[in-house]
């Protein structure tokens, strides 16, 4: 039997519990108000170190929730991507970072728009594994979501 193990941080989102692999992650913050910027169209962008990041509320992009009007309690996952653009994932919670063992889901259930993979943590419960990538692009997001309606 062969068995994939990822690094991974476990965070909560929206009530969710998923893994967001470590080697997409640059940093964790927590954002001051003063940091956040709306934009009319865009969406919002988070001032970190000198530069405009794209903030991505992840629990809106995987429908968890509605999109949030105004990031309060939220910490920013500052991720990379594999074409080196930094993107800011909002979730609502940090757990810990541990190893997980991967469990595909294309065989069961065939490809899900923004999830790699899935694992079975220690107590049971079921956590999927994001795709960074495809989580902050967010035109092919939303064209995969509506295709998959």
């Amino acid at each position: 039997m062969t068995l994939a193990i990822l690094d991974g941080m476990v965070v909560r989102i929206a009530g969710q519990t998923t893994i967001i692999p470590l080697t997409d992650i640059v940093e964790t913050l927590k954002p001051k108000p003063e940091d956040i910027h709306y934009l009319s169209t865009e969406g919002q962008v988070v001032f970190i170190r000198g530069a405009f990041v794209p903030l991505v509320d992840v629990g809106a992009t995987l429908g968890y929730r509605a999109p949030l009007t105004k990031v309060d309690n939220q910490i920013v996952v500052l991720t990379q991507t594999e074409d080196s653009a930094l993107s800011a994932l909002l979730v609502d919670e940090i757990f810990d970072q541990r190893q997980v063992v991967i469990k595909g889901l294309e065989e069961n259930y065939g490809s899900v728009p923004g999830i790699a993979a899935a694992t079975i943590l220690g107590d049971g419960r079921i956590a999927l594994i994001l795709d960074v990538d495809r989580i902050v692009s967010r035109k092919s997001m939303t064209a995969d979501l509506s295709e998959a309606a």
